[in-house]
């Protein structure tokens, strides 16, 4: 299916299964296939499943023209609307999650909950390096070592191969335009805007953003709990697949099931909804 972005962008996107709707938002360079494949499966089990290529990505158009995040959040927007939803729980991986902050900024009705996955509020923030394993640079998949902890790599090396089958390629000026997007990204000053709940999902290892990066966006969201995943890189969700499904399940029936606040008490009146 396609959805038309504000600027006659065509958006690839696809609808599975039926329950509250959660958007799937990948990340940079990535997908639908190449970054849900082991999910889509199950989650459209219970719920209505919304998935897209981002703009320079898979089916979905790659103009050679500036990309943002708040334009790539707009995207998502058009996406949603087109799949016949006005809200929706968000799931989103590194650029992804970025797409996410911006839209709970830009467009909070739009937004039931997040879910943000191994990414950053912006700016430049650089982790210490993380030491190679030993054997590693006899691997067939040491190019994958930015991207999965290292001894997921030899210890699994079938499981990356599924993945790695999947990984798409996008011309040279699309990844251009993604990484620019990226780079002149910055909401942390921002992030006491977003009230949704928010669950943060993050690999120990994760060499491509610190865990550090997850650790402040926990202190900068005011309803947000962290999960640190170890071990596991920056492909977290795939190496801890069956941690972090159910996690995501849960979280989304938490949210779904929660019952609004009582009325605030009369003027001159405290209670406390801690």
């Amino acid at each position: 299916m396609i959805a038309t972005a504000d600027d006659g962008t065509r958006l690839h996107y696809i609808v599975n299964g039926t329950g509250p709707p959660l958007a799937l938002v990948g990340g940079k360079t990535s997908s639908i296939e190449g970054a849900w494949w082991r999910y889509i499966p199950p989650l459209s089990r219970q719920f209505k499943v919304i998935a897209f290529d981002n703009r320079g990505a898979g089916q979905s158009d790659k103009p050679d023209v500036p990309y943002s995040i708040p334009l790539m959040a707009t995207d998502a927007l058009a996406v949603l609307h087109a799949a016949g939803e006005s809200s929706a729980h968000w799931f989103g991986i590194s650029l992804g999650g970025m797409i996410l902050q911006q839209l709970a900024l830009d467009q909070p009705d739009a937004v039931r909950s997040l879910i943000l996955g191994a990414t950053h509020c912006g700016g430049e923030r650089r982790g210490a390096p993380i030491a190679e394993a030993p054997g590693l640079p006899d691997s067939p998949f040491r190019r994958y070592a930015n991207l999965y902890e290292r001894h997921f790599i030899l210890d699994h090396p079938e499981w990356v191969a599924e993945d790695a089958k999947r990984f798409g390629k996008m011309p040279l000026h699309a990844i251009v335009r993604q990484d620019q997007a990226v780079r002149h990204y910055n909401v942390c000053d921002r992030l006491g805007d977003i009230r949704q709940p928010v669950l943060i999902l993050h690999g120990r290892q994760d060499q491509m953003v610190p865990v550090a990066r997850g650790e402040e966006l926990q202190r900068g969201l005011p309803h947000a709990r962290l999960r640190i995943l170890d071990p596991a890189g920056h492909q977290f969700h795939s190496e801890q697949l069956a941690t972090v499904l159910p996690l995501v399940i849960e979280f989304i029936k938490v949210v779904e099931l929660r019952t609004p606040l009582p009325d605030p008490p009369p003027q001159g009146g405290r209670e406390n909804h801690g």
